[in-house]
């Protein structure tokens, strides 16, 4: 078959991870590649590769995106793990909101808005930490502060752990915006990456060290919900005071 499209087996192959890196993007994947693992995308758990048995395909190439298709999370899906359009406006849940495309209809483009961090707290208490254990939220608090204690949180660490995750949502409110749920991270990070303020604008307290770089310029991809490679990426050369 490959001699129908290409003149060698390798530019055919090469040109089947193009219409792969083409097909996943246009789905609204974050697509992202790795010279060991190949093509893969982003997703809120961190990233997913093609089994490496794909790599070399040599079959009609659609059937690899049909392979994400059916064993990948829908990429608009993702946005359910932020605040909705009510708490990013300053209402106070009362109760966990419903996964439903109402509550995130409408987006919010960078440096439009920081968030009201009451409402955050409120959102994070009532809705994100609604099914969490005690252990979980130690380990959550763990993660944030770099410690290894496996006792449950006191009431100080609890408001310490509260206060650092709103300050990050709004953060990230205010330098990448966040997407709708008609649009995929995809599309809204190519509709906005450059909308980005410029560093440091969201805070006095929002610093980063030469060393680490400031990771919210128009190269960063933006994604909905939490990332680790996110997390790590800020750590590397973040400073920040609660």
């Amino acid at each position: 078959m490959w001699e129908f499209w290409s003149p060698t087996k390798k530019m055919f192959k090469a040109k089947i991870r193009s219409f792969i890196r083409a097909g996943l993007d246009l789905f609204g994947f974050t697509v992202i590649e790795d010279k060991d693992k190949g093509i893969g995308v982003k997703t809120k758990d961190g990233k997913t590769f093609i089994p490496e048995a794909t790599h070399d395909i040599i079959d009609h190439p659609v059937k690899v995106i049909d392979w994400f298709k059916k064993n990948m999370p829908d990429p608009k899906q993702d946005i359910y793990e932020e605040p909705p359009d009510d708490v990013i406006k300053g209402v106070h849940p009362t109760s966990k909101f419903e996964k439903l495309p109402e509550y995130y209809a409408g987006e919010v483009l960078p440096a439009e808005q920081k968030g009201d961090i009451s409402a955050l707290k409120s959102w994070i208490e009532r809705v994100k930490w609604a099914d969490m254990t005690e252990m979980d939220l130690r380990l959550e608090y763990n993660k944030n502060k770099g410690t290894t204690d496996l006792s449950p949180l006191t009431m100080q660490q609890r408001e310490t752990l509260k206060d650092s995750i709103a300050y990050k949502v709004g953060r990230k409110l205010w330098y990448l915006g966040r997407r709708s749920v008609y649009e995929t991270d995809g599309e809204f990070n190519r509709r906005t990456r450059h909308m980005r303020p410029a560093m440091g604008s969201y805070s006095s307290n929002d610093t980063w060290t030469v060393a680490g770089g400031f990771p919210y310029d128009e190269s960063f991809q933006y994604t909905s919900g939490e990332l680790p490679a996110l997390e790590e990426k800020l750590k590397a050369g973040e400073s920040i005071k609660w």
